[in-house]
């Protein structure tokens, strides 16, 4: 028997690039949980507890920093890694994410071995990928 696959909560408002990012999550070797809001991905979160979330910073309703903020003030899900990718480049989202609790800040460019790369950082686990060493190197 292998190992447990790892479950990741994606929350991303954009339909078309959750749907990317889900296929590329999943194709690495994840499990994925999705969200389209702020709101419901606490409460996936919460009642899902998976190994880590991949949000983006910018979308309505609830911020994806306030979403950072509200898992981490939460018993239930302070202890679970999450990854932000924002929108933009910049040097003031990438610290307001690493101040509101984020593990780490997606940079562009994102290539496929640089977000294996995070993604198995913060949720390893002997997934497809890692066993063939496929395209990535």
């Amino acid at each position: 028997m292998g190992a447990e696959i790892k479950k990741i909560l994606l929350v991303e408002d954009d339909e078309e690039c959750r749907k990317m990012l889900t296929c590329i999550i999943r194709h690495l070797g994840y499990d994925v949980i999705q969200a389209d809001t702020g709101l419901d991905g606490i409460d996936r979160a919460a009642s899902e507890h998976p190994d880590l979330i991949v949000i983006s910073l910018d979308f309505p309703l609830m911020r994806g920093l306030d979403m950072t903020i509200s898992l981490k003030n939460n018993p239930k899900t302070y202890d679970i890694p999450i990854l932000v990718y924002p929108p933009w480049d910049s040097d003031d989202a990438t610290d307001a994410a690493l101040k509101a609790g984020a593990a780490e800040v997606l940079k562009e460019p994102i290539t496929l071995l640089s977000f294996h790369q995070a993604l198995h950082k913060y949720a390893p686990g002997d997934t497809e990928l890692d066993r063939r060493n496929m395209f990535l190197q």
